[in-house]
């Protein structure tokens, strides 16, 4: 309360330096930047931009997904000397510094983690030119960005750090609970709900302005699992492994494409692999347009989407193992007991009186049959293809940017002017807030005491409503 000491931005008790400016003894203190009990004077809200990416547990024989990440943050600016009547600013430019760091990942965790060893050792093979690490030992994704950094300022109004090589933890940096992720290969389980800490810095001084945490989700997808009990039974092997999956495959592969992809050897030095199905495969998640293609071999006219769904879903032979395949979206995304769809929406019913069932992916995205047969995986991550929040919203604020990449709640702006990202109130695709996951729900608690999406006024407006409700999109 007002009685705390404030030194250098901490209070006495060693509360954080928002806590220490909702002080009467800290407002005066420049190293807090506050208004009295008005609140701190930077606001920042982090999100992920998926509620799961997936990665691969090994990229020595073929890769459908690389380690990478990608954080959004925005930067609130509150007039808390109400010389504009109180209105915020959303800043995203040089007069500050955002910040990253994925507290559970380090270089020296991953360097030693064999799964992520693997990704190190295939990744020059399955990217030309890439490198996974310097001399130093730090590790960088493909786009260069690192396990932490700056986050690049968008014009539009948001900073971004794109292609974070986050990866499934199964150190000592996470704790027994938070390991709900069963590994397919049948090491030990791993966290797939990892922490990224978000600071602003004034750039003109590295004095921290603002800080929050946010969910960094990565796990390993349901293919593994699957593919090795098939090798099992299909080569009569009792304990199959990961080689063993990848020739079968290969001979799949060839008896439907022509190609047996466990034969190749791409990079020329006599043992097949790795392969990277997006080679051939157009994959939009991979930012390039066309497939690059293996010499020698044509690229294929479908999409690494739909080749995969549509295989797995039309194919008699793989239903006998999942006959309800169509809408069983865990048994590949990701599975293993991670639940990432986890989002207030697992809490609401849709349907008639005589079917109300909670609300599933495939009613918003359509079953995989409905899918094939709309066309839909045939552009994949298209804001033409994806759902949007209208179909059962209205007023919802999906009204700019609806051609982006992943779909229209992704970067759609709303709020005063268009001003806010949908997930900066809302949070990240299928961890919508409130969440079933606590830690998704950590960073609303923070600022507004409640884990809904962004509905208390003063979180941004100073003076305003501290009371929850649903503000004009």
């Amino acid at each position: 309360g007002a009685t705390e000491i404030c030194t250098n931005g901490i209070d006495d008790d060693g509360d954080s330096l928002i806590d220490c400016a909702d002080t009467a003894d800290c407002s005066a203190d420049p190293a807090c930047q506050t208004a009295g009990n008005n609140g701190p004077e930077w606001v920042v809200m982090a999100s992920n931009d998926l509620g799961m990416h997936c990665a691969c547990p090994g990229a020595e024989y073929f890769l459908l997904l690389p380690p990478f990440n990608t954080l959004r943050a925005q930067v609130i600016h509150r007039d808390v000397n109400l010389v504009n009547g109180g209105t915020p600013t959303v800043v995203a430019d040089d007069s500050i510094v955002v910040k990253y760091n994925i507290v559970e990942n380090t270089d020296e965790n991953l360097a030693a983690d064999p799964y992520f060893q693997s990704w190190m050792n295939a990744a020059p093979k399955l990217f030309p030119g890439y490198v996974p690490a310097t001399l130093s030992g730090v590790i960088t994704g493909l786009t260069g960005k690192g396990l932490n950094g700056e986050m690049d300022a968008e014009p539009e109004g948001w900073y971004e750090a794109v292609g974070i090589p986050a990866f499934p933890d199964v150190s000592n940096n996470s704790t027994a609970k938070e390991k709900v992720m069963i590994d397919p290969l049948g090491g030990p389980d791993r966290n797939p709900y990892l922490t990224g800490n978000v600071q602003v810095f004034d750039a003109s001084n590295n004095k921290l302005l603002a800080e929050t945490n946010t969910t960094v989700p990565v796990a390993f997808g349901g293919c593994c699992s699957c593919h090795l009990q098939v090798t099992a039974e299909y080569k009569n092997i009792e304990n199959p492994t990961p080689l063993d999956s990848f020739n079968l495959m290969g001979e799949l592969h060839a008896r439907n494409g022509g190609i047996n992809i466990a034969q190749l050897d791409p990079d020329g030095d006599g043992t097949p692999g790795p392969i990277r199905c997006s080679q051939c495969h157009l994959d939009p998640a991979m930012g390039e347009s066309t497939p690059p293609g293996y010499a020698g071999y044509k690229t294929s006219s479908y999409t690494f989407s739909d080749v995969l769904h549509r295989w797995h879903v039309e194919n008699s032979n793989v239903l006998t193992y999942d006959p309800n395949l169509a809408i069983n979206c865990y048994t590949c995304h990701p599975g293993n007991g991670v639940n990432c769809y986890r989002g207030h929406h697992t809490n609401k019913t849709i349907g008639t009186r005589r079917d109300q069932h909670p609300v599933w992916c495939s009613d918003c995205h359509g079953d995989l049959n409905q899918r094939v047969a709309e066309g839909q995986m045939l552009e994949p991550w298209s804001s033409n293809t994806l759902p949007v929040c209208s179909k059962c919203h209205s007023n919802t604020g999906e009204n700019n940017m609806l051609t982006a990449f992943g779909g229209s709640f992704l970067k759609s702006m709303a709020h005063k002017n268009d001003t806010i990202l949908c997930s900066t109130c809302h949070g990240e695709p299928h961890a919508l807030n409130p969440s079933s996951l606590s830690k998704d729900n950590e960073q609303n608690l923070s600022l507004q005491n409640d884990p809904r999406a962004i509905g208390v006024c003063n979180v941004c407006h100073v003076g305003r409503s501290d009371s929850w409700g649903k503000p004009l999109h």
